[in-house]
Formats: C-alpha cells, sequence, structure tokens
C-alpha cells in the first residue's frame, strides 16, 4: 500500500507553513521626515493622518518600532516637537494639530483648513456640517480654505461631515475631551475620479445633510461647442440666468444687462472673460478651483455690481508632487505643469492653451468664425409688403470669402509658500489673447467692394496675497494686483439701422452699410486688507479696498465721427459683514459697504441684509435687500459679442445703482430632492445704453454729448422654480422662470417703459445626468424660452412685437479611464442636436430684387438672423 503521494506531500506542507507565525513589519527611521514617515505607514497599515504638509514639513523624527507599537512610538517622538497628534484605534485615525497634547484650553473652538489629500491644495467654500444638541449646524470655509468656529457640542465626541464638489464626501470623529486638537485641524477630501468641475452657487448657504442635492447643480462641461468648457453659460442652467445665444459674451442675472457681471480671478477683474465671441471661458479650465457665483444678496467684503459676480481661483499646484496634463479639443491644445519647490511648504503651476483654428479646419472651425465676425449668419428674408407681381428673385449679397484668419491663446501661472504656522503667500499670473480677422468682397449697385472684419482683445492680470492667523480668533488678509485690458473692433460693412426723422414724411425705415470703430484700453490697480475675526455669537470680517483706474475709449462711427474719451478716477472702499449663527433656527446677515469715487466725489452708502428662518430641517425662508452700486460700466452692442467695452462713472454721468429685493423658501424633502421657490424686485438707476441698442436711430435718439444715454432707469421682477431629483443613477433638474426687465429714458418713447433686449417672460429647462457605468456618463438637456423683443418694436410698423421662441436641445456623452500612469478623460458634445433655426435678432439688410426684364432693383429687406446651428465638439485630456 502506498501511504505518500504529491498530493499528500502539499497538504502537509501547507499544515506546516500555517504554523509558522507571521513576521510583522519593522519601521526603522533615521533622521526621515515626517511626511515620508507618514506616507509609508498608511501603505502598510491601516491607519490614516489628518495633516497639513507646511505644519509638519520641518520635522525629521528617528525612531524603530514593530508594526504593532509604531503608532506609539511616534506619539512617544513628536512629544518634543511642537506638533501634537490624536490616535484613535478604533477607526484608524490620527490627527496631527499644532502644539503639544498637554495644552489646556478653556473652551472649545474648531478651526483648520480643507485641503486635497493628493496635493495638499486648500479647498475654498468646502462645507462643514455637524449636529450639535440636536440641531444641524455648519460652516463654510472661505476663498483660502479656512474655517473657525465656536462650538457648544455636549458629549465626549463630535462627528463632522466634510463635503466639497468633486470630492468624496468624508466623515471624522473629533475627541471633544482634548480641544487642543481642534485647533488647526487638517481636514484631507479625496477628489472623485469620475467627478468634473463645478461651481458652487454662493447666493445661499446650506450647511445640512441636504448640501449633498446641491452637488453637480452647475457642471461646467454642459456647454462646449468648440470642446473647451465653459463655465459662464453654464451658470444658464440656473433660474436666475437668462438664456442666450451662443454667440454671446456675458449673461443676464435677475434682469440685469451683462454690464452687471462680473468674473474675478483671483481676486483681480477680468475685463474679457471669453474666447471666440463667447463660445469658451477665456480662462483654462484645467488651472482653475471650483468658483463661487453670488447673485444673491451678495456679503458686503465683496465687490457687488448690478447682477452677479463670478470669483475663480487659480490652483496653487501640488506641494507633494510634481504633475502634469494634456488636452487637446476641435479647437485648442493646452498643457499643464505642477509641482513642489519646498516639499510640503512651497509649490508651483504654469499653463498654456494655444488655439489650432487656422491650421485645422474640422467641425465647422472656419463657419465658426464667420458667425461670430457677423459674416454670413444664418437668416432669412421678410418683407414689409407683399413684393409686385413682377418681381421674380431676390438676390442677397453674399460675400465672397478671401481670407480668414483666427486664434487665441491663454497663459496662467502661480506660485505658493505656506510656513508652519499656516500662513501663506501667493503670486499668480494670466495672459489672454484673442484675434480674429475676415476680408471679403461684397457687391453693391453693381460694384464690387472689399471689406474687412477685425476683432482684437488682449488681457492681462497680476495678483498676489498674504494671509495669517494672528490669533484663534482673527486672521488677516492682504491682496495687491494690476489688471490691463486692450480691445479693438473695426467692421468696415457694419449694418446701421434707420429711422426717418418724424416729419410725417411715411418714408419707410432702411438702414445704411457704414464703418464702425471701437478701441478701449483699461488699466486698474487693486489693494485690499481685510480681517476676519471669530466668536461664539458672530463671525465678523472688516477691511478697506482701494483702486485706481485709467479708462480710454474711442469711437468711429455713422453717428459720432470722431469720440475720444480718457477718464481716471480712485474709488476707496470701506466694509464689514457680520454674520449672526448662534440664534435659534435663525441666520442673519449684516452688512455694509461704503464708497468714495473721486471722478465727481462721489459718496454712496451699499446696505446688505439677509434673513434666514429655519423651523425644522426641512424647510428654509429667506428674505434680503442690499443697494449696490457700479462705477465701471460695460457697452453693449446688440449684434456684436466680440469684445467688451468699458467707460467710467465721472462727475456729468453719476454710477449706476440697484435696490434689491429678494424672498424665497427652500424645501429640503429628503437628501435626494430638493426644491425651491424664489421671487425678486429690481429698480435700476443711471444705466449705460448705448444708441445703437436704443431702438432704430433716429433724430430723437441722438447724443451729441456721447454715443451712449447715462440717465436710463429701469426695473426687473421675477419668479423663480427650481426642482432637483438625483435617483442613483440619474438625477433630474429643472428650472422655470417667470421674469419681465425693462428700461426708461426721457429721450426714447418720449419716456415710456420698453422691454430690454434680453427680456425673456417665460423661460423653461430641464436636463438629465445619467451615470451609465463606472466613468461614463451622458447628459442631455433641454431650453426653451419666449422670444426677446424686436428691436424694431421701438418703430412704428412691426406687428409683433417679440421675435419667435427659443428651444435649443444638447448631449454630452463624457468618458474617464484611470490606469497606472494616471487618467483619461473624453468627452464628444453636440449643441443643438436638432438643428433649430432659433432667433437671434432682427435687422434691415440690402437685397437685390429682379424683375421679370431682369432688370436688378436694390432695396432693403428685413432679415431674421438666426443663432448657431447644430455644432459637434470633442475633448481628450490626459492627467498624470
Amino acid at each position: 500500500m502506498v501511504f505518500w503521494s504529491g498530493k499528500n506531500f502539499y497538504i502537509l506542507l501547507i499544515l506546516v507553513l500555517l504554523q509558522i507565525p507571521v513576521i510583522a513589519q519593522t519601521f526603522t527611521f533615521h533622521d526621515e521626515p515626517l511626511l515620508d514617515i507618514i506616507t509609508e505607514v498608511e501603505d502598510v497599515t491601516p491607519f490614516r493622518f489628518l495633516y497639513r504638509e507646511a505644519l509638519i514639513a520641518d520635522i525629521r523624527l528617528s525612531f524603530s518600532a514593530e508594526e504593532s507599537e509604531v503608532m506609539e512610538k511616534l506619539t512617544e517622538s513628536l512629544a518634543s516637537t511642537t506638533v501634537g497628534i490624536k490616535v484613535d484605534k478604533e477607526r484608524y485615525q490620527a490627527l496631527l494639530f499644532k502644539g503639544s497634547q498637554e495644552t489646556i484650553i478653556s473652551t472649545i473652538r474648531l478651526s483648520g483648513f480643507v485641503i486635497d489629500d493628493e496635493t495638499g491644495e486648500r479647498l475654498p467654500f468646502s462645507t462643514l456640517s455637524w449636529r450639535e444638541h440636536g440641531l444641524l449646524k455648519g460652516i463654510a470655509t472661505d476663498q483660502n480654505g479656512v474655517f473657525s468656529t465656536e462650538l457648544n457640542a455636549s458629549g465626549k465626541e463630535l462627528t463632522l461631515l466634510i463635503s466639497y464638489v468633486g470630492y468624496k464626501a468624508r466623515k471624522i470623529t473629533l475627541d471633544l475631551e482634548n480641544p487642543a486638537s481642534l485647533n488647526e485641524l487638517s481636514i484631507r477630501l479625496t477628489p472623485e475620479l469620475y467627478g468634473g468641475k463645478e461651481i458652487v452657487i454662493q447666493g445661499v448657504n446650506f450647511y445640512t445633510a441636504s448640501d449633498t442635492v446641491m452637488e453637480s447643480l452647475l457642471k461646467v462641461g454642459q456647454f462646449n461647442p468648440l470642446g473647451e468648457d465653459n463655465a459662464v453659460r453654464s451658470l444658464q442652467t440656473l433660474p436666475a440666468v437668462t438664456m442666450t445665444t451662443a454667440v454671446s459674451d456675458g449673461i443676464n442675472i435677475r434682469g440685469s444687462s451683462a454690464d452687471g457681471f462680473r468674473v474675478h480671478l483671483d481676486g483681480q477683474t477680468i475685463y474679457h472673460e471669453s474666447h471666440l465671441f463667447g463660445l469658451m471661458d477665456a480662462m483654462n479650465p484645467d488651472v482653475l478651483r471650483s468658483s463661487g457665483f453670488y447673485y444673491n444678496i451678495t456679503p458686503a467684503q465683496y465687490k457687488a455690481p448690478l447682477g452677479g459676480t463670478l470669483s475663480l481661483i487659480t490652483k496653487s499646484g501640488s506641494v507633494n508632487q510634481t504633475k502634469a496634463s494634456a488636452h487637446i479639443s476641435n479647437s485648442a491644445a493646452s498643457i499643464t505643469a505642477e509641482g513642489p519647490i519646498i516639499k510640503g511648504k512651497a509649490s508651483w503651476l504654469l499653463s498654456g492653451r494655444h488655439s489650432y483654428l487656422d491650421q485645422v479646419n474640422w467641425l465647422n472651425n472656419q463657419s465658426l468664425i464667420e458667425f461670430g465676425l457677423d459674416v454670413n449668419r444664418p437668416s432669412t428674408l421678410e418683407f414689409q409688403r407683399r413684393l409686385p407681381a413682377f418681381i421674380k428673385e431676390v438676390k442677397t449679397t453674399e460675400p465672397v470669402i478671401l481670407d480668414t484668419e483666427a486664434g487665441f491663446y491663454d497663459l496662467h501661472g502661480k506660485f505658493q509658500f505656506e510656513t508652519k504656522n499656516g500662513a501663506q503667500f501667493y503670486l499668480s499670473g494670466y495672459a489672454g489673447y484673442d484675434d480674429a480677422y475676415q476680408k471679403y468682397i461684397r457687391d453693391f449697385a453693381e460694384l464690387e467692394f472689399e471689406f474687412e472684419s477685425k476683432n482684437k482683445w488682449d488681457n492681462k492680470t497680476f495678483a498676489s496675497g498674504f494671509s495669517t492667523q494672528i490669533n484663534p480668533r482673527l486672521l488677516s488678509q492682504t491682496r495687491a494686483g494690476y489688471s490691463m485690458y486692450d480691445s479693438d473692433y473695426q467692421k468696415d460693412d457694419f449694418e446701421y439701422q434707420l429711422q426717418p426723422a418724424q416729419s410725417g414724411n411715411g418714408r419707410a425705415d432702411s438702414s445704411i452699410t457704414s464703418p464702425l470703430n471701437l478701441n478701449n484700453e483699461v488699466y486698474e490697480f487693486n489693494i485690499r486688507q481685510s480681517f476676519s475675526f471669530y466668536s461664539d455669537v458672530l463671525n465678523l470680517e472688516f477691511g478697506a479696498e482701494y483702486s485706481d483706474f485709467d479708462v480710454r475709449y474711442q469711437e468711429l462711427s455713422l453717428i459720432t465721427r470722431s469720440f475720444k474719451s480718457r477718464r481716471t478716477s480712485q474709488l476707496a472702499d470701506l466694509f464689514a459683514q457680520a454674520d449672526l449663527t448662534d440664534l435659534e433656527n435663525i441666520t442673519l446677515n449684516l452688512g455694509s459697504r461704503l464708497h468714495y469715487f473721486s471722478n465727481g466725489q462721489y459718496i454712496r452708502w451699499s446696505p446688505r441684509l439677509k434673513f434666514s428662518y429655519r423651523p425644522t430641517e426641512f424647510i428654509s425662508w429667506n428674505a434680503g435687500f442690499s443697494r449696490n452700486y457700479q462705477f465701471i460700466h460695460r457697452l453693449e452692442l446688440y449684434n456684436n459679442s466680440s469684445t467688451d467695452f468699458w467707460i467710467l462713472s465721472n462727475e456729468d454721468q453719476p454710477p449706476s445703482s440697484v435696490d434689491y429685493f429678494t424672498a424665497g423658501i427652500h424645501f429640503f424633502v429628503n437628501p435626494t430632492l430638493y426644491f425651491q421657490i424664489e421671487g425678486y424686485y429690481k429698480h435700476y438707476e443711471n444705466l449705460r445704453l448705448h444708441e445703437l441698442n436704443a431702438g432704430l436711430i433716429s433724430t430723437s435718439f441722438t447724443n451729441f454729448e456721447n454715443p451712449w444715454f447715462t440717465d436710463t432707469q429701469g426695473r426687473s421682477k421675477g419668479l423663480e422654480l427650481l426642482l432637483k431629483n438625483r435617483l442613483d443613477p440619474i438625477t433630474f433638474t429643472t428650472a422655470y422662470t417667470l421674469s419681465s426687465a425693462e428700461l426708461s429714458n426721457d429721450r426714447i418713447n418720449n419716456g415710456a417703459y420698453f422691454y430690454a433686449n434680453w427680456d425673456r417672460r417665460h423661460q423653461l429647462s430641464t436636463a438629465a445626468d445619467l451615470s451609465i457605468a463606472k466613468g461614463l456618463n451622458i447628459y442631455i438637456s433641454w431650453m426653451y424660452g419666449t422670444g426677446t423683443p424686436n428691436l424694431f418694436d421701438v418703430s412704428r410698423f412691426v406687428d409683433t412685437p417679440r421675435l419667435p421662441d427659443y428651444s435649443r436641445v444638447d448631449l454630452s456623452l463624457k468618458y474617464t479611464r484611470v490606469t497606472s500612469l494616471g487618467s483619461i478623460k473624453a468627452a464628444i458634445s453636440v449643441y443643438n442636436i436638432l438643428n433649430r433655426n432659433n432667433p437671434w435678432y432682427d435687422e434691415l439688410r440690402p437685397v437685390t430684387l429682379v424683375n421679370v426684364r431682369d432688370n436688378e432693383i436694390r432695396a432693403r429687406a428685413m432679415t431674421h438672423i438666426y443663432d448657431l446651428g447644430i455644432q459637434p465638439s470633442f475633448s481628450l485630456g490626459f492627467y498624470f
């Protein structure tokens, strides 16, 4: 009998091996940086650390320990340093904080930072929430990722929920019996591998578990006809923002003109926020942190124009490792690189993006340039009366394209340094450039003429900032910067819409083709100092801000043969914002901003008040009032979105202002269902209105001093509904707005109110975001709006006061894949997938009438100009 076999041998070997004790990992560190020690311990053990790189970057330790005792040895080694550690073995959590464990604090204060776990960057506008005596409380970090508040919690522990758009939410439990560990708290969040860039809505703040339903409300990649994300246009999914056409520079917020919208980058004004006629952002989205959008009652520490502000922050770069990314779309290519200068303390970031529209004409690139420059825009003709029977053909004067050039670039750079105590210094710079040119031939009266259309702008900003914690309750922030902007616009065949003098001669309206030339230069220096004070009853921020302006404007047109202006002025502001959050179920925000504008010696006061009442976790009421002033103004032309042109208030032209009333009710039905109703009323004074936008030009509209009106009044009102329902794997968002925006000027329509060009009575949008599989998402949206007013309604003959309704369907498909080398993100989008002709504006244009004898007659016909048709795009990004 055989008692031994190969099978029996392997069984016996396995039994013997099971009796051998597992050899534990031994850690040996000799003068090793604490950052490296943490990395190795996290790789081997289940422990995870909460820390801030700059706090521990200088600490080096030496010790040896088995895996089972490594945390005890680490605690002993840190006892002789300025850093304390609190180890929670049940949750495998280690908290590093400033000071030793023996530190005694009489009151419990929660303060610190929210940080990107991979790069060490701070995360602005993060939210933290917890329960205090059964009630849900919360705070938000500022633009530097800093938070501070007093705790009045009972018990031995406190559970915090920390969230930030695009990152995995995290829960941590804090030991209230060791209050020293709650100061300089560093909370680290991990990026979502399949998340996208988003915008944080600062119009209202909610610090509850229901915040999760507000995430992904605004995804930056929803509007990208050229394959590049557009943060500004993605705001149109909000009911407070009026939908506009593809080629449109700026947005209209709650009845305000695009003049009332501002974009700030690292605190500096961006005077032209888009490339290529508004089709994409002028800033590379790969280098921007999630943004803050202020459209409701804006806190006093922020400048508040008549509409709203989008605050963008440049990423500071990784303090831990060198990283890079490359991105290509159907219009541009970009490269971004970042990394540490001093590991854990200082970092750098550089990014550049350049178009290749001239080199590769795919996916309709050249036609988009023509569209933006008002050459060959899609249109149809309509005559004021029936044509005679002897007219057999109508010819339009289609141009013959001779040459087309277009290009843009943007550059970003940032350096940041952080000390062990949390003080932070940064330098950042931005340069953007856009140039579009076309030469073409048009036929007039059997003669051919050569024309040119040019558009160019150049924008540069430099910013620096320093923030430091003076004591646990007081934070100081200093910022200074400089902005430069230059723009040129030339169109040799601009169509001036003419109305005859009101002499009763019965002549029809017409138009004249004549050159239009505009030039603008803006220089602004800005410096700001603020202090933030935190107590158990209120958060107070106060400070001062100073700006120096030099603005030059030149116009050569059919009406204004030669107009030149140069204005300089200084603007000095004092501000204070007090947020009372310790009242039961009530939050009270009180703000005050005092302005002094030297050109005209204007002294203006801007009060800001917001009241919120939350009787339960499921409902919140709020109401507010503010008076905002605007001292620098943007001129708009109804058919031109190529460049922005800015002018200053002066002794003869007072600043614009708005009295703003708002109220709303918000329902948090459950963590996945959210509904809100908001209403508003605004009254405007001293708005700017260019003559070309005042309706048809006539002697009754002529302004001999300036080519714009300065004493225009306005009023707007609206009711807004928003519903969001997240039912994994699909999320639905629906918004509806009923609104009106009207203007009035004594020299137009005898002072009677007329509807603003951007007014839409009804607006409805709905969107679905579906996660098909891991890393694969499809997004589809439908936007509908009643027609905007017809410019010719100011005159006598148009029966229909508004253009036809607007309706558009967009589709996007996005895919993300993570590899061992990094990640790949790809997207395919289609703008206006149904290729619908959506009305943009009407104007009179020259046509040729051919009679039965083949004779040609020159005439002018009403022309309906349409928005961009179907436009596919793609983008591909590599992140490593």
